[in-house]
């Protein structure tokens, strides 16, 4: 029996972060930032019980929590079953879809489209029956100039299209039509569906590539009105700076040329003019605020926190809204202008009263993952959701972002998954060999098994080590590297290594033999810099 030596365990962290100057080529191994609500359902239950004992009565905020009843659920569409949007999976059976005002079918929908869909939510709160979809693309346009890195090797980048400022992030950041965080350059013509922050900036949750400008010159844009002109059926505006054409020939919907007004909020879909700053309108359409009923059971809405004054007093994608009595999660954060949260409530008119503010924002969730994996999976329960890869059981929920780069299918369900495929997973530990999955990609055989995660047995006498209870067969061409990509012995390696750290062991599928669903004998061994 392999027994850790007890002073490994007892032993307490005092590890910085990595070193400046990590080569590109030796980087150590870090998970990436999918967002992680491991403890959105879970709280959203907890809400209504908890506060349901001090508040009471009927209609009271408790309700909300993980209550049945209609309601909107708002928000990117993470996977496919019909479809998940914030932790919900919602039948679209009987539900009429449009996308971009066009009523279409359920198979135009996509990962990362940041939609609203209104329903009747079930009584586990975590499944619902949908009556509508809706998805209206926040931007279509050229890219003004090729995007630009906010730091140097860092996971995002920012362009502009229309004025616009849009932020894209390599793993948060859906991309389709051949787009990709590595390849988008000036010119390209994308549609764009996001979170807008109080500056302006859209998040993008999802990025469309159409074509190129100026072969493809047709454009959307929202804003509002500015520095507007009429005559007669013709006119012109500003949104932003961009300079707004309009005449005889353009469509009205909500509202007509002599209706407009100053600080009107409108939908522009036209003709961009070669000079890239003025579109000659096709459709304008006027925009509402808000939700069109003043009444919901249950509302879920992600967005980002804007015109703050309380937590009594507060927007979230620009919907009054009032978390005085909400739970937060995590637990005593402050709200802020900027923050990105997902709330969980009832509207009231016309205010969202909130049971639940998580926090989304990608430097609270960085801390929960720890656990990587890339090998073939054994064993798959489409019912459970739930799958065996490497001798470690994953569960996935409707968080999980799920993608398949092998076949390309936009619409990659997790029933699809079968035995032998080549699978990519980003996951949070739930045990000793089981973990939740923030991200599960299909993907074409890779060249090496990986297994990441925390160490769960050490002894540096043997020596030995165990990732998430799997013992990691060492050899003499093991190679060991420090939280900086440094290499180091095998004797200093597991002086530096603790239990629960984070340690990356690599196979490499060198023969044609090699089993890409076990980890045979690591080539390589990490530990992490987190």
């Amino acid at each position: 029996m392999r027994v850790s030596s007890p002073r490994y365990e007892l032993r307490e962290k005092g590890r910085s972060g990595p070193a400046a100057g990590v080569p590109a080529t030796r980087r150590a191994f870090r998970p990436g930032p999918r967002a992680s609500r491991a403890l959105g359902l879970l709280l959203a239950g907890l809400a209504g019980a908890a506060l349901a004992c001090g508040a009471g009565g009927e209609g009271s905020v408790a309700d909300t929590g993980g209550m049945s009843g209609t309601g909107i659920s708002q928000g990117p569409i993470t996977a496919f079953g019909s479809i998940f949007v914030n932790g919900v999976e919602w039948d679209l059976s009987e539900a009429t879809v449009v996308v971009n005002d066009a009523p279409t079918t359920e198979s135009e929908l996509r990962l990362g489209m940041v939609v609203r869909v209104e329903g009747s939510f079930d009584d586990d709160g975590a499944s619902g029956r949908a009556l509508s979809v809706a998805f209206d693309a926040e931007l279509e346009g050229p890219i003004e100039a090729d995007p630009v890195e906010v730091m140097p090797g860092g996971l995002e980048k920012t362009f502009s299209v229309l004025g616009r400022t849009v932020s894209i992030h390599e793993t948060d950041t859906t991309f389709d039509g051949g787009a990709s965080f590595d390849t988008l350059a000036r010119d390209d013509v994308v549609e764009v569906s996001g979170f807008v922050d109080p500056s302006g900036t859209i998040r993008a949750t999802r990025i469309e590539l159409e074509g190129s400008f100026p072969t493809i010159s047709e454009v959307e844009l929202r804003g509002r009105v500015e520095n507007l002109t009429v005559n007669g059926a013709a006119g012109e505006f500003d949104l932003g700076p961009i300079l707004i054409h309009f005449d005889a020939s353009t469509t009205f919907s909500e509202t007509a040329p002599e209706s407009l007004s100053e600080g009107d909020l409108v939908e522009v879909e036209g003709l961009l003019r070669i000079t890239g700053d003025e579109i000659d309108a096709v459709e304008i359409e006027l925009e509402s605020e808000g939700f069109d009923e003043d009444d919901f059971e249950r509302v879920e809405l992600e967005g980002f926190v804007s015109g703050f004054v309380s937590d009594g007093d507060f927007r979230v994608a620009g919907i009054p809204t009032d978390a005085s009595n909400a739970l937060f999660d995590p637990a005593g954060s402050v709200l802020a202008d900027g923050l990105l949260v997902e709330v969980d409530g009832r509207l009231e008119n016309g205010v969202l009263i909130a049971s639940r503010v998580e926090i989304e924002d990608d430097d609270d969730d960085d801390d929960g993952e720890n656990v990587e994996i890339e090998a073939a999976v054994t064993q798959v329960d489409p019912v459970a959701r739930r799958l065996t890869i490497l001798g470690i059981t994953v569960e996935a929920d409707g968080d999980t972002q799920l993608e398949d780069d092998r076949d390309e299918d936009p619409n990659f369900r997790f029933d699809e998954i079968q035995p032998g495929d080549w699978l990519e997973i980003q996951a949070v530990e739930t045990g000793t060999a089981s973990a939740r999955a923030l991200s599960i990609e299909r993907d074409d055989l890779g060249d090496d098994v990986v297994l990441g995660g925390p160490v769960t047995m050490l002894d540096p006498v043997l020596p030995a080590i165990s990732i998430l209870g799997r013992d990691v067969p060492l050899g003499p061409g093991t190679l060991f590297f420090d939280d900086t990509g440094a290499p180091r012995s095998q004797e200093a390696f597991f002086m530096l290594v603790l239990p629960g750290d984070v340690v990356r062991a690599r196979d490499p599928l060198v023969l044609p033999g090699d089993d890409p669903g076990l980890l045979l004998e690591a080539g390589e061994v990490e530990l992490s810099s987190d």
